[in-house]
């Protein structure tokens, strides 16, 4: 994998990248990205293995280890998170998983969504970083509702995709988005921010032809 054209001026090469953080916010295209990279790097025989880790079902499983209700309470159809410091511990928890030791040939994405990445990418440790590629998409806030609108139609009266965010969640939570706005200004300067290599995919408009030109750049980054 050749990995040296994407490091920041003065850095060492230390590693293939063994994690790919795939960012963006709800209705961004994150699933349907992993899906076709997924694709890719084992047609291309970029990895042997794809693995994902998405971060909801780590939240699922803190909140069911909170019986007392500290950090939330249960509502009809989900529930409501009371103490935010949680999702930096959904984080800490994946950053444990991904400490393990290394299985060459295997590539593993971590898909999540938060306000402040800058902030959230501080719960992984520098040996994870080090290994690690990051994906941001980059999808305006407008755009991202109206794709969750159409695939919560979509899914009536069939099981609703957990990452369909209803879009009072949307507004409350993502429609802030630091690397966004850094991006909006210069995207060499979030490239030179970001504690790992960085990439950004721009899914801002709907074309599958479009989308897969976007996704070389990723697929160049980890040859």
């Amino acid at each position: 994998m050749n990995y040296r054209r994407h490091l920041k001026l003065g850095e060492t090469l230390k590693a293939s990248p063994s994690f790919v953080f795939l960012l963006g916010r709800p209705g961004s295209g994150k699933s349907a990205i992993y899906r076709m990279l997924r694709q890719r790097l084992l047609e291309e025989g970029l990895a042997s293995d794809v693995t994902r880790i998405d971060d909801f079902p780590v939240l699922r499983e803190l909140l069911d280890r909170d019986t007392e209700f500290k950090r939330h309470y249960r509502k009809e159809g989900g529930f409501v998170v009371t103490d935010f410091t949680i999702l930096d511990d959904v984080l800490k928890e994946i950053n444990h998983k991904l400490k393990g030791p290394e299985q060459p040939g295997r590539v593993t994405f971590v898909e999540f969504a938060r306000a402040r990445y800058a902030d959230a990418l501080k719960n992984f440790d520098r040996k994870v970083l080090d290994r690690s590629l990051i994906l941001y998409i980059y999808c305006p806030f407008d755009v991202c509702v109206e794709r969750n609108v159409r695939r919560f139609r979509e899914a009536r009266g069939e099981d609703i995709d957990e990452h369909i965010a209803p879009t009072d969640i949307m507004e409350r939570y993502y429609k802030y988005d630091d690397y966004e706005e850094l991006c909006l200004k210069s995207e060499a300067e979030l490239k030179r921010r970001a504690p790992a290599p960085l990439v950004v995919v721009r899914n801002d408009i709907e074309g599958l032809e479009r989308l897969k030109r976007e996704l070389k750049k990723v697929t160049e980054a980890l040859k």
